[in-house]
């Protein structure tokens, strides 16, 4: 077991104040990175063959090739839900570790979710500012309720669950679709449906909270945008690539559908020249649904906990990959 100062822990966009990461600090040296943007391929790599451990966000990704070089790196912890950025499979096959922080930002999500109907439903981005331009409200900018509606939740796991029990007190008939999801003790108002064309078509409100995996990759596209209702919102606070940006601008464009409120893009940070941008019916927000005191406090805790366990030697809270131990190094 190496010495504490012999290990190096890089913690990239630190979430917290340093004081956060104080118990780690006594069992390693801590490297903190503040860059102004993702990290390159190449300072990616210069940070992985240095590292024992690293604590990662969603914004430093970490492939194949990266993980190639690694030398004496031993985990890598996300802070927040599980990483579509981080190659688990060449992890594994390294000897390395993959945690995240099961539910540390449910709570939070699903109530930005649940807000993002609502406001997408009632035009918010039009009407807040309409009295600074001495305006007053108008036919168009005339909302719609959340109560009563059909909600469709792709992928039913911590944060959709979550969801579900918000939208039970609006009196809403939730669908849910999550091929993978085991059934358990929940809400009255959530039916479980194994047909996708069937949630698309029947759901007034569809909400994302699904993994990015090949599967899902451009999951609604210009064929499901056709399919449903127009006056149907599509909520997506999960990962960018699941919908097809440039064909949901061309739906909400020819208004085929009421609208969409979007925390996440295929490339983040997005740019002031993004198709969605500028579209009436598209509130646009800048991946914040987990961005709330609470999540952060939580997430930090959880990526250090499982980080110090590792140093450790003891079992580790969040393990993504446990058939990484086959493939240790000595």
């Amino acid at each position: 077991m190496l010495a504490a100062s012999d290990r190096r822990v890089y913690v990239v966009e630190p979430e917290g104040p340093e004081e956060w990461f104080e118990e780690l600090k006594k069992e390693a040296e801590v490297i903190f990175l503040y860059p102004e943007k993702a990290l390159t391929p190449e300072e990616v790599r210069k940070v992985v063959s240095d590292a024992t451990a690293m604590i990662i966000t969603s914004r430093c990704g970490v492939s194949a090739e990266d993980i190639e070089y690694a030398k004496s790196l031993g985990i890598i912890s996300k802070c927040g839900a599980k990483p579509s950025n981080v190659d688990i499979d060449a992890a594994t096959k390294k000897g390395i570790a993959v945690t995240f922080t099961p539910g540390a930002n449910s709570t939070t999500v699903a109530e930005f979710a649940v807000m993002m109907m609502m406001a997408c439903l009632r035009r918010l981005n039009l009407l807040i500012d309409m009295v600074a331009k001495d305006e007053w409200r108008s036919p168009y900018t005339m909302g719609r309720e959340l109560r009563d509606k059909v909600v469709g939740l792709i992928g039913y796991g911590a944060i959709g669950r979550e969801v579900a029990r918000r939208l039970e007190g609006y009196d809403c008939q939730v669908l849910a679709y999550d091929p993978y999801y085991k059934k358990g003790d929940e809400p009255k108002c959530v039916t479980f449906i194994d047909d996708l064309k069937r949630l698309i078509t029947q759901s007034d409100v569809i909400s994302i909270h699904c993994m990015l995996t090949d599967e899902t990759y451009h999951l609604l596209s210009d064929k499901e945008f056709a399919m449903m209702k127009p006056t149907a919102v599509v909520v997506n606070t999960a990962r960018g690539p699941i919908i097809d940006e440039e064909a949901l601008a061309r739906a909400l464009k020819e208004e085929k559908i009421g609208g969409a409120a979007i925390d996440v893009y295929a490339e983040e940070p997005a740019k002031s020249t993004h198709p969605l941008v500028g579209l009436k019916n598209a509130i646009l927000t800048p991946h914040v649904a987990g961005w709330t005191e609470e999540t952060i406090m939580r997430e930090v805790g959880g990526a250090v906990k499982s980080v110090l366990a590792y140093l450790r030697g003891e079992e580790i809270p969040g393990l993504i990959n446990p058939d990484y131990a086959k493939h240790k190094r000595a």
